[in-house]
């Protein structure tokens, strides 16, 4: 299948990938966490300039900060429409997940045979730490065998992290590998990041998981937002006009 990757959740990022051969077919990633909107529209015309056609739109659902997060989403929904091909959404930091598991792997695989392979794996937990702004992280636990979700998504102040692990079976100090920007923000308290090199949700391996995840059975979600708490902005409250 051809899917349409999409993820504004941290720095923005969009590829085209053939999950049946495992290849990128083209992909853009942006080098900040800012300019969402300048970076989405010439990205998107880049990757689709190519003449393999998505049969399905892919977008990272969070959990993310409320306004970059709705940029890759909406921009999601105006490629299926257009092309009238269906957008499914998917979790974030799965993508870190699967690049992990790739990575550890060194597989460039169909999805289908990975998922194969990693269901006869025992593994280990793979703590996910992002930068939710306002000095905390969201953060979610995997499976090191087949980048599964186990906990979470979760968001904190770092110094709770631990605490929430706790009421979930899971120790950060047991904990060995460990990835995202969060490990970068505050490695003090978070520990340091097993692999710097992964950073952010990737939409090439946002892709791949979402391959994964259909070829083992599962169904993508809605392309609804995952936020966990409410946006920075607040509507304006009306005002009771004086006048009579």
């Amino acid at each position: 299948m051809i899917i349409l990757g999409i993820d504004t959740s941290q720095s923005a990022s969009v590829a085209l990938v053939d999950t049946d051969t495992g290849s990128i077919i083209a992909a853009a990633q942006a080098d900040d966490q800012r300019r969402h909107v300048e970076f989405i529209g010439p990205a998107l015309a880049d990757v689709l300039a190519s003449d393999v056609r998505p049969e399905l739109v892919v977008v990272g659902i969070g959990p993310g900060p409320f306004t970059g997060l709705r940029v890759g989403i909406a921009a999601g929904i105006a490629v299926g429409q257009a092309r009238g091909i269906p957008v499914r959404g998917l979790l974030s930091q799965h993508a870190i997940a699967e690049e992990f598991v790739r990575r550890a792997e060194g597989s460039s695989a169909p999805a289908s045979e990975v998922s194969a392979t990693a269901g006869n794996e025992s593994g280990r937990p793979v703590l996910i730490a992002s930068d939710a702004r306002r000095k905390e992280v969201y953060f979610s636990v995997y499976e090191s065998a087949d980048a599964t979700l186990s906990a979470g998504p979760f968001v904190a102040k770092p110094a709770e992290v631990a605490s929430v692990l706790a009421d979930n079976g899971f120790r950060l100090e047991m904990t060995e590998e460990k990835l995202g920007r969060g490990f970068l923000l505050y490695p003090d308290i978070l520990g340091a990041s097993s692999a710097e090199s992964i950073t952010d949700p990737r939409a090439e391996y946002l892709a791949l998981a979402a391959a994964r995840e259909i070829a083992g059975g599962g169904e993508l979600s809605e392309p609804i937002p995952e936020y966990l708490r409410e946006p920075d902005a607040k509507a304006t409250p009306v005002r009771e006009s004086s006048l009579r």
